[in-house]
């Protein structure tokens, strides 16, 4: 029996890169295009009518733009949607909209280098609708309240006073994630969190900005040099690797260096931030590894568990895409499976 093919619905304004992204689909025998749309309004129609698997979207388009039709797809029939935006800094405040409205993952929309980029581009798509199909589509928004200006944030003492460290790391589904664990910490948590979360670089400086709007907790972009607080949470910069490196005074600074230079698979890599929180900060190091799709971060995590730290990986119950802590379970890495509802929860417990 020929297995079931993944049923996907091409939106985009452009009638060239429609036909574009149905060829680059077309070349995996286990993707069909079911149909086509080229606003909003179409979209919708068409995702209730033929009830895809999978919904590739396009932002800019008239009559209805891809947020509206994204939002209204989620409110009559939640299927799975993955962005086609620009790696610009306004396109990734866009993205970030986007997942949290309920988008599974995204994909850079080809500017003038289309031709020099096609191969990497189709190679991503493909392996995004795949990841997709097999994904939780989320119908609820996460509350976005813009904390007032005057909300006094707390700056933390310097590293002498950090005992615990709290190392997170996510992929697929993982900014909402994110978003709804910080959200939960209080302003004063004792321990620094730092957070790789697979992003290129224009969307993770965007997204801690986000973050740090609506958190009680301060929240930035780690850079290279800076030494670690308590109160504060770091996130990884994209298109690089993050290590913490403990000095001879016994306090920690972060060490950042471009990924051209390591060609690492993925950058920021969680693997490469953990195998440093295990090093560094051992039994005090607490892992925990979110929704995703493949394993980075699973061996650094099962490193930070030898070393006698805390790991854990969130449920299937909660998660986008069950792929990094299906395997952290897997290979035995998680010591806690817990509900992504119970995740802060659980941190500052660990902490008193």
């Amino acid at each position: 029996m020929e297995d079931k093919k993944i049923r996907v619905v091409i939106v985009d304004d452009s009638a060239f890169m429609r036909t574009a992204i149905e060829r680059m689909l077309k070349t995996d025998p286990s993707i069909e295009i079911v149909g086509s749309a080229a606003n909003g309004v179409e979209a919708i129609d068409r995702t209730v009518r033929l009830k895809p698997d999978v919904v590739t979207m396009d932002v800019e388009m008239p009559i209805m733009d891809g947020l509206q039709a994204l939002k209204e797809i989620m409110r009559i029939r939640p299927t799975p949607v993955v962005m086609v935006s620009s790696l610009t800094h306004e396109g990734a405040k866009v993205t970030l909209d986007a997942l949290d409205l309920g988008a599974v993952d995204y994909v850079p929309k080809p500017g003038s280098a289309f031709s020099t980029n096609i191969l990497q581009l189709k190679t991503e798509l493909v392996e995004k609708i795949h990841n997709a199909a097999n994904s939780k589509p989320h119908a609820v928004k996460l509350e976005f309240t813009p904390k007032p200006n005057n909300t006094v944030k707390h700056f933390s003492v310097k590293d002498d006073s950090i005992k615990k460290a709290i190392f997170i790391g996510a992929s697929t589904g993982g900014p909402p994630a994110i978003q709804k664990i910080l959200t939960s910490l209080d302003s004063n948590l004792p321990a620094p969190v730092i957070i790789a979360q697979h992003m290129p670089k224009a969307f993770t400086t965007a997204f801690a900005s986000r973050l740090n709007m609506v958190c009680r907790i301060k929240v930035k972009e780690a850079f290279d040099g800076e030494q670690l607080q308590n109160s504060i949470v770091y996130i990884c910069p994209g298109d690089c690797q993050t290590r913490v490196i403990r000095n001879l005074d016994g306090r920690c600074n972060f060490s950042i260096t471009s990924n051209e230079v390591e060609k690492e698979q993925f950058a920021p890599s969680i693997n490469v931030l953990f195998f440093s929180a295990a090093k560094e900060f051992a039994q005090n190091a607490i892992g925990i590894i979110l929704t995703g799709m493949g394993e980075d971060g699973v061996r650094g995590l099962k490193n930070i568990k030898l070393m006698g730290g805390l790991t854990i990986a969130q449920d299937r119950a909660s998660s986008v895409v069950y792929g990094m802590p299906r395997a952290a379970l897997e290979q035995q890495a998680a010591v806690r499976i817990i509900n992504l509802d119970d995740i802060a929860n659980e941190i500052e417990l660990t902490l008193k």
